[in-house]
């Protein structure tokens, strides 16, 4: 029995749980997003962002749109990747899509989410979000490029945002 313990912990001591390295400390650096945000939007115009860090430091969630036009996009710490939920405005059935990055090991220059899951969402045709790289450039600047698919179609979506 006591070899068997010392065993463990000698695996434990030998092989660090480095899997969860880097996903806390991309989590902390979304949390430093927290406050109000301007982008633009060609062809449609003037966006903000909305960045709160919501219950208890177990979510943070951003508002994009217009006052009147918005989504809504909540990003959680889960185990070692970074889960996006994200409420649609721009489809008709209003779905929700889950994105997932692969194992934060590290801190990435970019996040990269590709599609998990989604609810409500009524064939792999219909309009949906299915792909977001997220790139923090420093405390004052972010961007996001948000990949819509429709009918085996992309659009691609870029913003950039200033905070206000």
């Amino acid at each position: 029995m006591r070899i068997a313990i010392v065993f463990v912990l000698a695996a434990l001591v030998a092989h660090p749980a480095t899997s969860f390295a880097g996903a806390p400390e991309v989590y902390k650096r979304l949390k430093s997003l927290a406050g109000e945000w301007d982008a633009d939007l060609p062809g449609f115009g003037k966006l903000t962002s909305s960045v709160r860090v919501v219950s208890n430091g177990a979510a943070i969630e951003e508002t994009i749109g217009t006052p009147t036009d918005n989504e809504l996009s909540v990003y959680t710490l889960n185990a070692d990747t970074i889960l996006l939920t994200h409420f649609c405005a721009m489809t008709p059935d209003g779905h929700q899509v889950r994105l997932q990055t692969p194992r934060l090991v590290a801190v990435p220059d970019k996040l990269d989410f590709g599609f998990a899951s989604a609810t409500n969402l009524h064939s792999k045709a219909a309009a949906h979000m299915r792909h977001v790289i997220m790139t923090i450039s420093d405390h004052d600047h972010y961007s996001e490029t948000w990949t819509k698919t429709e009918n085996g179609k992309e659009t691609v979506f870029e913003l950039n945002f200033v905070r206000r």
